[in-house]
């Protein structure tokens, strides 16, 4: 029967060990695996239970003569490791095998704790085993190169190493170097390694590559990780993702618009549609400067790029500058509190319900600059505020301002036309126009300047 002579070669040197709580843990197997094992050995005499405790018969020490372990190492495999998960070694993995490597994924990638002496315990422990095999998978995936994924099983199952020790080894490994490998599914780059992913990885590993990401001797990728992170560092992955929570902190105006030099277009547009960190900072990168690759950059390309970033990172603060100094030629005004003073002047005359509210806007004096803009020009748009425009919407709020400030030029030469001939003499309707109340004149000029 499978593992009756590690079974028996256990209860012969412990006749304690199925009482402890850690028979699995030591046997490497599951309690149904030993339960199992437990009554075939009683039923065909290879041992005797007294008390609870179970001791090898004669007929148990003939078939551990004839039936020795044998080490799962061997000069035809030396690659193996012998570990004591028997699941470990069988060519198929089993349901519970199955299971245990995701929970040790879950604990692994999540840094939960292990439960003490279970079959995810007892995988740890075979990991440690496991050094010379992690050491040649390592030099594989650590290599120049992207490798495939299949390509790693396809190579050590010729080596007699199992699909499951495979994987295992693999999740120590990825796990333990993620911010040193890069892992692309159907060629695209995955930012995030997860449980879910590995699950992706083991069931269908043609879908995946990997490839290192830390380049030993390179001053300027070191360079640009200053600009990026503020910090050194070699590793194109940890400057990636530095790059790409820049790009993710940008408004939606400056992801889509035109309106910015032609460099930073260029950069943006390489970063956006990246799907290798390797080639956009080898490639890509520099080559929106000119450059052929990273290695033949220069202090001119570290000041092109800096500067660039800081157009991308700065482009809101520059969107609202540029809206405030339209409004301001727009209606030809030289700062926020002239146009204001205007706009009160000729408050009572207004009857347009959307200069009403523009005049509040204007009027209001309660905000700072950058709010008192976005408020204009949000409600002169009407649909989106300005850091989600793109550059058409930009078109229709320099549009629909000129049409506004229009209308409030008329209001304002009509009222203070008004104001002046009153002093001066003047032909019958102008006479009856100042007879009017107040209210009445109100009501007169609304009229006119509105029609």
């Amino acid at each position: 029967m499978l593992y009756l002579n590690k079974f028996l070669s256990a209860i012969k040197d412990n006749s304690e060990i199925l009482k402890s709580a850690e028979a699995n843990y030591i046997l490497g197997l599951t309690s149904g695996n030993i339960n199992n094992l437990k009554k075939y050995a009683l039923e065909n005499g290879f041992i005797d239970i007294k008390k609870g405790s179970c001791f090898l018969t004669s007929s148990g020490e003939d078939y551990l003569l004839l039936n020795p372990i044998l080490g799962w190492c061997s000069n035809e495999y030396p690659l193996r490791p012998n570990v004591n998960l028997e699941y470990l070694k069988d060519e198929k993995t089993s349901p519970a095998l199955t299971k245990a490597i995701r929970n040790l994924a879950k604990h692994i990638i999540n840094k939960e704790d292990i439960k003490k002496y279970s079959l995810e315990h007892v995988l740890l422990d075979d990991i440690e085993r496991a050094g010379d095999l992690i050491f040649a998978i390592e030099g594989d995936i650590f290599s120049e190169n992207k490798i495939p994924v299949k390509n790693i099983y396809d190579k050590y199952l010729q080596y007699g190493i199992t699909k499951s020790l495979i994987s295992v080894i693999l999740l120590h490994i990825l796990s333990s170097n993620i911010d040193k490998i890069a892992i692309y599914e159907k060629s695209q780059f995955q930012l995030k390694f997860d449980t879910l992913m590995f699950d992706r990885i083991v069931a269908v590993p043609q879908n995946f590559e990997i490839q290192k990401t830390e380049i030993d001797e390179s001053e300027m990728l070191e360079n640009l990780a200053i600009i990026i992170l503020t910090r050194r560092s070699k590793n194109i992955l940890d400057i990636t993702k530095g790059l790409i929570k820049i790009i993710k902190q940008l408004d939606k105006y400056t992801l889509n618009t035109q309106n910015l030099s032609k460099n930073t277009l260029r950069l943006r547009n390489a970063i956006v549609n990246a799907k290798d960190p390797i080639s956009l900072f080898n490639r890509d990168i520099p080559r929106v400067f000119n450059k052929k690759e990273l290695k033949d950059c220069d202090i001119e390309f570290l000041s092109n790029f800096y500067s660039s970033l800081e157009e991308l990172k700065t482009n809101e603060i520059t969107l609202n500058s540029e809206l405030k100094d339209f409004i301001f030629k727009t209606f030809t005004a030289k700062s926020r509190k002239e146009l204001a003073k205007r706009f009160n002047n000729v408050k009572e005359y207004i009857g347009e319900n959307d200069l009403k509210i523009l005049s509040n806007s204007v009027i209001e004096n309660e905000s700072d600059d950058q709010l008192w803009v976005n408020r204009i020009a949000t409600f002169i748009h009407k649909l989106r505020v300005p850091k989600d425009w793109n550059d058409e919407d930009y078109a229709d709020f320099k549009l629909k301002t000129k049409e506004l400030a229009l209308k409030f030029f008329i209001i304002e030469s009509t009222a203070g036309s008004l104001a002046t001939l009153k002093t001066k003499k003047n032909h019958k309707l102008l006479d009856d126009y100042l007879n009017l109340s107040k209210s009445e004149q109100i009501s007169f000029l609304r009229t006119v300047v509105n029609i």
